[in-house]
């Protein structure tokens, strides 16, 4: 061994021995600190572990000593980390990444934390700060609003892992359990056929009335049928609206009919009645009778429960022209029954696969109409979320008319197609989404039981109530009745809100905010296919919708006309009555929690409320033009439908006396204050809501000068 290799094995020993010590040093320490609760080990799940890791715990007097247990302030940034003034560090539930989420005030909802104290106007002391921690392109982020997208996201989360099939009793849950199945299976194709053999015995030809009953029938499954059966309002009443439906290519019904099996005969046949629908001529069609639109509106209840509520009550009334109809029928003057039997269960085939559309979407061009709504779907064209629910609107285009419950009554299974192809891995997602689509009131049901305690449910029917007669005392007055220009149309509005109904959407049946009628459940059996009890489940939805207007049901029976996880509300109003639907996903922070005290409970979702009450004053055709120039002065005139029901909600919530103006500045600046885009709009609608900010501006400033204490 020369000097060189004596030297290197004598600094390896020293190494090592250095190493040992410093090890022994370490385990002893590890020891001492682990005795005294001063430290965890790191690895105590472990039978072995040389390293002697170890992690230091600080203790009550270590927080002493960093003077972090003597300071709220102190807490309250550490608790904020990176987020801005508002929100809190969390960790997401379901996904574990760091995330920030809004801070909870109660029972004082306000916010101090967010305000500019010293700004200048209103909107910037109570939300300066949260303002400008961030900025947005264009359009505006509201301060109540930012999060709505998440707490809906948290809801299907809180769903999705409820959904084991083991778990599955539930019309719902036995859906998606099915559903699940399918797609593991890749069995969509024979569900399919299940679903079209589920129509066949129900399509009779032997007339004219008999066929445009099957029509009805499958009208009310969804399909893509020549006329539509929908939920109208005439004056006061539901109305059973017959509306104009859709032409099927002759493509579509021989592409369908192979699908599900039938023989070429049957669809070339069917082919040829569709050929003859196209090739009439506009000028040679026949109007539409009543007599058209009764067979068709007999056949969505023929043969079911609803049939034994059916009285001369029932209102049906019919568009001024119906095109697809008017070809059906002369199509079956001319090609006759058994044609028209053929395209009948062309449209059938055709249902059944919009029915497999909504899990999972259509390759290729096999229906060109499936096709074209799928591309339609990403655009502002489509505006289906589920079978009676539309897409939530943008703020600018909100307002709920007759129209907007028809179009929701008439939502066909097609215009639910699914975006995605699915597999195994998303059998979860596919099932879920289409489950939304299909169970509707089930989803709002979770929502209302995931969003709203027994506590606040209680709590929002006391509010409700005494907001409603402080709004039929405000529009006694003249601050706010005088907007009217005739004193019977005050009164009519009066009297109007003082029979408003208050409902929300998934509150148990029978309750004060719930729907009156129980939901008929369809007759699922354990042999049927996912894609059958998709089509027994529309069935009952459309028959749940249609017995309010077989019944002549006060207007509040209607079910909503937007997801529960919206964060919304409207007032549907009639000649001579309203009804105000709240949504779940408004019935959240900041608007609402069941340990907010009365003063901010009042402040935030009671002005909502209110201001839906108001919404009695929304025909401006009634209006006092010059006086509603004088107390709408400072709101663009696109805006005033809106202005008047904030003005008046605040007019409420002073006449209530429970909430003070500075309290109802500081919330309505708050809930309303919002981060504006920088980015010019281009074609840029007037706004048909007061601007962010400028919202709880011009409420404070009526506050002050018009009704101040």
């Amino acid at each position: 061994m020369n000097d060189a290799q004596f030297g290197l094995l004598i600094s390896a020993g020293l190494a090592v021995f250095a190493a040992l010590i410093a090890h022994t040093t370490v385990c002893a320490e590890r020891h001492v600190c682990i005795s005294d609760g001063t430290c965890t080990d790191v690895n105590s799940g472990r039978w072995y572990n040389p390293s002697c890791s170890f992690r230091t715990t600080v203790t009550p007097a270590g927080f002493k000593l960093l003077n972090a247990s003597v300071q709220y302030e102190t807490m309250q940034r550490m608790n904020r980390g990176v987020c801005s003034p508002g929100l809190r560090q969390q960790v997401d539930s379901v996904t574990g990444d760091l995330t920030c989420v809004r801070k909870r005030s109660w029972p004082n909802a306000y916010l101090a934390e967010i305000g500019e104290p010293g700004a200048s106007t209103d909107h910037e002391r109570h939300c300066g700060k949260w303002i400008d921690a961030g900025s947005i392109a264009y359009g505006e982020q509201k301060w109540a609003f930012y999060d709505a997208k998440s707490v809906a996201r948290d809801v299907d989360n809180l769903v999705r892992a409820k959904g084991a099939s083991r778990m599955a009793a539930t019309d719902l849950g036995k859906f998606r359990a099915s559903c699940r199945t399918m797609v593991a299976a890749n069995s969509q194709g024979a569900s399919a056929k299940g679903a079209y053999d589920l129509l066949l015995p129900e399509l009779s030809v032997a007339s004219l009335d008999k066929a445009l009953e099957s029509v009805g029938f499958l009208a009310s499954h969804y399909c893509d049928t020549p006329a539509l059966v929908g939920v109208g309002i005439e004056g006061d009443t539901f109305a059973a609206k017959v509306l104009s439906g859709t032409v099927l290519s002759d493509q579509s019904i021989k592409n369908a009919l192979y699908v599900v099996g039938e023989d070429r005969q049957e669809r070339n046949t069917a082919m040829a009645f569709a050929q003859a629908m196209h090739n009439l001529d506009a000028s040679a069609l026949q109007p539409t009778t009543l007599g058209h639109a009764a067979a068709i509106v007999r056949g969505t209840y023929r043969g079911t429960w609803l049939a034994g509520y059916v009285g001369p009550s029932l209102l049906v009334s019919r568009t001024a022209s119906n095109a697809p109809l008017e070809r059906f029928t002369s199509a079956f003057a001319s090609q006759g029954p058994t044609t028209a039997y053929a395209y009948l269960k062309g449209v059938a085939a055709v249902c059944s696969l919009a029915a497999k559309a909504v899990v999972v979407s259509e390759h290729g061009n096999l229906l060109p109409i499936l096709t074209e709504r799928a591309r339609a779907a990403p655009s502002a064209r489509r505006t289906a979320a589920a079978l009676g629910r539309l897409v939530e609107p943008d703020e600018e285009h909100d307002a709920v008319t007759d129209e907007t419950v028809l179009n929701a009554s008439v939502v066909r299974l097609s215009a639910l197609a699914a975006l995605s192809s699915a597999s195994r891995g998303s059998a979860r997602d596919v099932c879920l989404a289409a489950a939304k689509r299909i169970f509707p009131d089930d989803f709002d049901r979770i929502t209302f039981n995931a969003l709203v305690t027994p506590a606040l449910y209680d709590r929002l029917e006391q509010l409700s109530n005494s907001l409603r007669e402080s709004t039929a005392v405000v529009l006694s007055q003249d601050t706010i009745g005088k907007i009217f220009a005739d004193y019977s149309d005050r009164r009519a509005a009066y009297d109007k809100v003082r029979a408003t109904k208050v409902r929300i959407a998934g509150a148990p049946r029978g309750t004060w905010a719930g729907i009156d009628r129980e939901f008929r459940r369809p007759d699922l059996k354990s042999a049927d296919g996912a894609l059958t009890i998709i089509l027994k489940q529309a069935r009952a939805v459309f028959l749940d919708r249609m017995l309010p207007v077989v019944t002549g049901a006060d207007i509040c029976e209607h079910p909503a006309l937007y997801p529960g996880v919206s964060r919304n509300a409207y007032l549907l109003l009639t000649s001579s009555s309203a009804c105000s639907m709240l949504l779940p996903g408004l019935l959240v922070p900041p608007f609402a929690d069941e340990r907010y005290d009365e003063a901010s409970l009042a402040s935030r979702v009671g002005f909502v409320m209110a201001h839906e009450f108001m919404h009695v004053t929304a025909y401006k055709s009634q209006w006092d033009s010059a006086y509603a120039k004088y107390l709408l002065g400072d709101y663009p005139d696109s805006t005033h439908v809106e202005a008047i029901a904030d003005v008046g909600a605040a007019a409420i919530l002073y006449d209530e006396e429970r909430v003070s103006n500075e309290t109802v500045c500081a919330s309505v600046s708050q809930l309303f204050c919002g981060r504006v885009g920088w980015m010019p709009m281009l074609d840029e609608e007037p706004p048909w809501h007061p601007p962010a900010n400028m919202r709880g501006d011009n409420v404070c400033q009526f506050l002050r000068t018009r009704l101040a204490s």
